[in-house]
């Protein structure tokens, strides 16, 4: 039950004889979307983060290629090294102790 709030405060209510107007909201269709408002110091950030986690996988992959090119060098040299002193010591079959 909705009562008219003139009448409910009186003519010289609390802003003394004053109109109020009401504003309505509008409906979502009305509603014309603004862009929102980015912080370019945000945005710098946020790309210099996305340029260093790329750095850093990078360099992951790098140093991952490094240690698997290593343990393979490592490994060839230790059959290498069998096979010579299998060859050394006079022995005939050595190409059975490759690996």
């Amino acid at each position: 039950m909705r009562t008219d709030r003139r009448a409910a405060l009186g003519s010289a209510g609390p802003t003394g004889g004053a109109k109020i107007l009401a504003f309505k909201r509008r409906g979502a269709a009305g509603k014309a979307r603004l862009p929102q408002i980015r912080d370019p110091l945000r945005h710098m950030h946020d790309q210099a983060d996305r340029v260093r986690m790329r750095e850093n996988l990078a360099a992951a992959l790098i140093i991952a290629l490094l240690l698997g090119t290593g343990y393979w060098l490592i490994d060839e040299l230790r059959a290498s090294a069998r096979i010579t002193a299998c060859l050394q010591a006079g022995h005939q079959n050595c190409a059975g102790l490759s690996k």
